[in-house]
């Protein structure tokens, strides 16, 4: 088997090496006119063996070579040095890091992108619209950003915009914004050709309509619709002319009005008909509203764009554990930390993943957080359950705010609705229950869809999560249940609560454990375990929650 020259990057590379058992020190990259050399450094014990795998690698690349050196001492023994305590300076930058690369963005991207179990990325890549759908800290961006990174490599052109920066305006206002800047991509996609093609005029025609509209104060929705048939055409210029696809990478589309989110994809949608273009649009799905009927207006999921959904439940807590900490693996390497072990003990690394209900940005900022906390003991050596649980209290007024800034695109009233349900929930489970975790009837929410969706605002800003979407009823047949847990955050401080029915992660296995207790926890290490585990939680109405 061979590969592509132009599908092969040193992520590519790293891969090859980790599958033969060499954890490579660095590649680096050395490209030539018609050759492309890949470096890698590796410790010296590896050095013989790397030579083989380059050999192996260099065979089936075509116009490109692995070249294998020996890492420098100083490298090797930084990472081979072994933490003696959360004092070391490595544990510091590992902080420094967890705290400025936990978010992602255009000029930010993730350190390296860790590829999921089902391939999103190729799917993202992929010549159709997509909708990408996920809670906050998921990885949309990240997600997006390296689809950008990889339809470049292979020579198409894209374009990048963040709606958050135009959440106070309308759909056709973000439009003309979007059309305006639409209008840039000629000089960078023809920057080094001596003559100049025809899109070059067309271009500046697009920029001049649409910034006279922006001009004004109000503008007829006919005369933005007027303006994408020539952006259209210039679009399938530009793909003609360049022999590219286009991608229109449209981050954070929830944060326009949900009644104004249709017709701005709408008019997006309209610039790639027929065109080599694709819209690859992400949002939270319960702030989002993508298509209308009546007239049709928006992208309809499998006609005009598929779902990549991001959302990693706790439903496979052993797969989202491996996820996570693989994650977290690729700081520890970045400070020279052999591995996270170092620095968080195993229980402390399974308490991580229930806290952070397995959304990969809660996840680092509270591996930061758990370590502040730890080194606040008098030489610790290592993070431990005590100082998670003490974490996931100091980040939960942060959970609040964020809370108040996304429910703010849905009104300052669906705020308050949210708010006050989180207040009845966390009373029924927390008071009444004395459990962390519930279940809700699949009739239950069938019957009451506006309650159901406020459930699901407090799922999407990661103060539930979703442990099951599906379990039986033991006695009734064809009953079925969805199984949520209460975010850490909502009880846990300086002490856990005591005498909860709460579910844990041991071995990435989900157990169930009364808190401040010796009594052994229930262990979900077989499906009829696991079963028996989930269907002890108590069922919650959706009734106690306040309606939007």
């Amino acid at each position: 088997m061979s590969y592509e020259t132009a599908g092969v990057d040193s992520e590519f590379v790293t891969q090859c090496f980790k599958e033969r058992g060499i954890e490579p020190l660095s590649v680096s990259v050395r490209s030539f006119p018609g050759e492309t050399i890949f470096i890698c450094e590796v410790v010296a014990d590896d050095f013989q063996c790397a030579v083989s795998v380059a050999a192996e690698i260099s065979d089936r690349l075509d116009g490109a070579f692995v070249t294998v050196r020996k890492g420098s001492v100083s490298e090797e023994r930084a990472l081979a040095a072994k933490v003696e305590s959360l004092a070391d300076p490595r544990i510091t930058d590992l902080i420094e890091l967890l705290n400025s690369r936990s978010r992602t963005s255009e000029h930010q991207p993730s350190l390296r992108y860790v590829q999921d179990v089902t391939s999103r990325l190729n799917v993202c890549t992929a010549r159709r619209h997509n909708l990408i759908f996920g809670r906050r800290g998921v990885g949309k961006t990240a997600l997006m950003l390296e689809a950008k990174s990889h339809v470049e490599k292979r020579g198409d052109a894209t374009f990048w915009v963040n709606l958050q920066a135009l959440r106070q305006v309308s759909a056709d206002m973000a439009f003309l914004h979007v059309a305006s800047r639409l209008s840039d991509l000629p000089a960078t996609v023809f920057s080094n050709y001596k003559s100049l093609p025809k899109s070059i005029e067309l271009a500046r025609d697009i920029r001049s309509r649409a910034e006279k509209l922006l001009d004004l104060d109000k503008v007829k929705p006919e005369r933005v619709g007027n303006l994408v048939p020539a952006i259209q055409a210039f679009v399938g210029l530009l793909n003609a002319e360049s022999q590219r696809a286009l991608y229109l990478f449209v981050d954070d589309f929830h944060y326009l009005r949900i009644d104004e989110q249709a017709r701005f994809l709408d008019l997006l949608h309209g610039v790639t008909r027929d065109n080599n273009s694709y819209i690859k649009a992400s949002g939270i799905k319960h702030q989002s509203r993508w298509f209308t009927d009546n007239p049709p207006v928006g992208l309809q999921t499998t006609h005009d764009a598929a779902i990549i959904d991001l959302d990693v439940t706790l439903e496979n807590p052993s797969k989202a554990k491996e996820f996570l900490v693989d994650i977290l693996q690729t700081y520890a390497t970045e400070v020279h930390l052999k591995n996270t072990k170092a620095a968080f003990s195993g229980s402390a690394a399974d308490r991580l993943v229930i806290a952070s209900g397995g959304v990969p940005r809660d996840f680092l900022i509270l591996c930061a957080t758990t370590l502040q906390v730890a080194r606040e003991r008098a030489k610790a050596r290592q993070a431990g359950v005590q100082d998670v649980n003490e974490a996931a209290g100091r980040v939960s007024q942060v959970k609040l705010t964020e809370l108040e800034e996304d429910a703010a695109s849905s009104g300052k009233s669906h705020a308050k609705i949210v708010l006050q349900s989180l207040a009845s929930l966390r009373d029924f489970l927390l008071q009444r229950e004395r459990a962390t975790y519930f279940k809700v009837d699949f009739a239950d929410k069938e019957q009451n869809p506006r309650l159901y969706a406020v459930l699901q605002s407090l799922m999407d800003l990661r103060l539930v999560h979703l442990i099951s979407s599906s379990l039986s009823d033991e006695r009734q047949a064809g009953r079925r249940y969805e199984v949520y847990a209460l975010d850490l955050s909502q009880f846990s401080g300086a002490r856990l609560r005591s005498k909860l029915k709460a579910l844990d992660l041991i071995g990435g296995k989900l157990v169930l454990r009364t808190t401040g207790s010796n009594d052994a926890p229930k262990v979900g290490d077989s499906s009829h375990a696991l079963l028996s585990i989930l269907r002890r939680g108590p069922t919650m109405s959706l009734e106690i929650l306040q309606a939007d």
